[in-house]
């Protein structure tokens, strides 16, 4: 698993940093919301590609 380029060891040691510093109750929210950026991201991150396919076809 590689998510932004952080390996399943890394990403394991920020949520414990972040359960520890933000307590139980909050890290479910932080958890949500972390994952819609996540997949607003990559959204994005798909739209920008498919723009620049498309510009690219239309230079050939």
């Amino acid at each position: 698993m590689n998510i932004l380029g952080i390996g399943t060891f890394e990403l394991l040691v920020i949520f414990l940093v972040a359960f520890i510093i933000l307590g139980p109750k909050k890290i479910n929210k932080f958890s949500k919301d972390f994952a819609k950026l996540i997949k607003q991201f990559n959204s994005q991150k798909d739209e920008l590609k498919e723009l620049i396919d498309d510009n690219d076809e239309d230079k050939k």
